[in-house]
């Protein structure tokens, strides 16, 4: 394996432990990578080394959706059905620093690019919601912004209610685009 295959085996096991316990140790992440502590700490020498590494993860994936999605010139239906099914990615965008007890200013510490790139990745999704509405698609009354942030905070409940197993995983995606068409559709 190489080492940025260890790399993202161990960002792997640290999202899934901190998915469970958002105070997890070092320790108990290289255990669950497999890894020894000391291993773990020549990949990440810090918990925000690792944290930072999890956004900077996260917001490539999300603007990987976002690429995927078409938003900008793509078929609007398919566009938001490709949203919906990478909710998860969507959702961390937005609760993955917070969720480990960083706040705002201390995580734009951990990644000095990170307002620039969550701006971005919010400007693709008003101007989205924006084209659906000209398209008839989404109602015109609610602005744009609103429903990028509803779409998002959706997102984040529905994957934490996964997580917390109070909402089976193939229910995520249906209820997630039933709520929000319902409250947002023309």
């Amino acid at each position: 394996m190489s080492r940025d295959q260890k790399r993202e085996a161990v960002l792997d096991a640290a999202a899934a432990v901190y998915a469970r316990d958002r105070s997890a140790s070092m320790q108990q992440i290289a255990a669950s990578a497999g890894i020894s502590r000391t291993t773990l700490v020549r990949h990440f020498p810090t918990r925000e080394d690792l944290v930072a590494a999890l956004i900077d993860r996260v917001l490539n994936d999300a603007t990987a959706v976002l690429d995927q999605a078409q938003l900008e010139d793509g078929d609007l239906e398919r566009g938001l059905a490709c949203l919906t099914e990478n909710f998860r990615t969507l959702g961390q965008v937005w609760g993955v620093g917070y969720g480990l007890g960083y706040g705002w200013s201390h995580i734009e510490t951990l990644l000095s690019d990170l307002a620039a790139r969550v701006e971005t990745i919010d400007a693709r999704l008003v101007a989205f919601f924006e084209r659906g509405q000209q398209a008839g698609l989404f109602r015109r009354d609610l602005p744009a912004a609103w429903m990028t942030g509803a779409f998002q905070g959706l997102c984040e409940t529905t994957s934490d209610l996964i997580d917390d197993e109070s909402m089976g995983k193939r229910q995520g995606p249906e209820f997630l685009i039933s709520i929000f068409l319902n409250g947002a559709s023309v």
